[in-house]
């Protein structure tokens, strides 16, 4: 896998960005309605050009996303992994790689998404609070990593 710091997204990556985000939330987040997600859609296409985005890409003649990280300053927007692509060390090499580079990084996680709580956990995050997510009725944590 390699890497690439976008500045400019082409059409052509930011959907499969978009394919890779709206996947993931399916996936990971049961526990949210669907339509939720569908509806978020336009407001994260926006987000992500606005964005500092990381991707993993496949050692390939495509140059297929894998996976990417989103920042926005010191926080992590999001960190999103194909599904096909998991569990391959994709979502450890780029948080690696953002942790390089800041001092401190803080994210939010659906307390649910247990796989997620106990990735971030393990890669030094700790708990900061926890609240309920507005938009989904959701219990969630803001989690912050220091050097």
């Amino acid at each position: 896998m390699k890497t690439e710091h976008l500045t400019h997204l082409t059409p052509q990556q930011l959907d499969q960005l978009m394919s890779i985000w709206l996947s993931g939330n399916l996936t990971a987040h049961p526990f949210v309605h669907t339509d939720y997600w569908h509806e978020q859609a336009p407001f994260v296409r926006a987000a992500l050009q606005e964005a500092e985005i990381i991707i993993g890409l496949a050692d390939d003649p495509d140059d297929r996303i894998l996976g990417f990280i989103g920042l926005q300053a010191n926080y992590i927007a999001g960190l999103f992994i194909r599904k096909d692509a998991q569990h391959q060390g994709i979502g450890t090499a780029l948080l690696t790689l953002v942790k390089n580079n800041h001092q401190c990084l803080r994210l939010n996680v659906y307390i649910a998404n247990r796989q997620a709580v106990a990735f971030y956990h393990h890669s030094g995050f700790r708990v900061l609070n926890q609240t309920i997510d507005q938009a989904t009725n959701q219990p969630e944590y803001t989690m912050q990593w220091q050097r």
